[in-house]
Parts: structure tokens; sequence; C-alpha cells
């Protein structure tokens, strides 16, 4: 599924990454049993399974990154570099998890607010205002690079 998969590219910023959290979201799809596949419908539950994969995995990374910030003395970016392209590719990467979420699902994919809810585990009525945000942050990210309007006071 192109759409999942370019979904994970962006939440990740890490094609390998993407790779196998597709995968692993297919194998737990398809362990489920099929009365409780059929008590969703199959687009927004593969990428209900998929966003909470990858949150998983940043929860794992963040956590092993402060058990190892006292050995390593430097500090790392835990944000997704391996993105290569524009400045709006490089601002959008640096967004929240959440946040790349709700702007792919929205404008990208263009699912309703409720389908964004249920994929997300947020309540329907959250989603405009995390959205809002959302796009502010980016917004925000874009002037900083000196993309888009400025700031009247």
């Amino acid at each position: 599924m192109r759409p999942l998969r370019a979904y994970l590219l962006r939440l990740g910023g890490d094609l390998a990454l993407a790779d196998d959290v597709l995968q692993e979201t297919y194998i737990r799809y398809l362990g489920m049993e099929p009365a409780r596949r059929q008590e969703f419908p199959e687009r927004p539950l593969l990428f209900r399974i998929a966003t909470n994969l990858m949150y998983d995995h940043f929860r794992r990374r963040q956590r092993d990154e402060r058990a190892l910030r006292g050995l390593w003395p430097f500090s790392s970016d835990e944000r997704p570099r391996a993105l290569e392209g524009g400045d709006v590719t490089r601002a959008f990467a640096t967004l929240k998890e959440r946040e790349r979420a709700l702007l792919w699902l929205a404008y990208v994919e263009e699912w309703r607010h409720d389908e964004m809810a249920s994929c997300l585990g947020v309540r329907p009525g959250s989603v405009r205002v995390l959205l809002f945000r959302a796009k502010s942050a980016l917004a925000r990210l874009l002037r900083k690079r000196g993309l888009g309007p400025k700031e009247t006071s």
C-alpha cells in the first residue's frame, strides 16, 4: 500500500524504518481475528496499527537515548535526519511525530477528522485544535527559514 508507506516514511524519516513498520503492520493486521478485523474499515485500521508501531519505536528510541546520554558526551538530534530534500521537507521532518501524522493524514491522505481521531487515538473534537497547532508549528519553522509571509505584530 503506497499511501501507508509514504505516510510512514514522512512520519519516521527513514526508508528502512518505514519498510520495517509497514511489514510489521501487515503481520499484525493479518494476525488479528477475522471478526475483529471486520469491526473497522481496513484502511483506517492499517494506519492506526502503523501509527502505534511508529510511536512505540519513537518511545523506545527516546528511552534508549536517555539511557546512553550519560555514556556519550555529545548531544544528538532526536529528530529524523534521513530525509533529503527541500526546505519544506526538512522543516516537516523536525516537527513532532503527532504533528507530522496529523498534517500528512489531513492534507496528503485527505482524511476526515473522525478518521484521523480513530487512527491517532484521540477524541474527534481534539483533531481540529491539534491540526491547527501542527499547521502553526510548520508555518513558524518555514518563516524561520525565510519561506512564507512574515509575521506581523
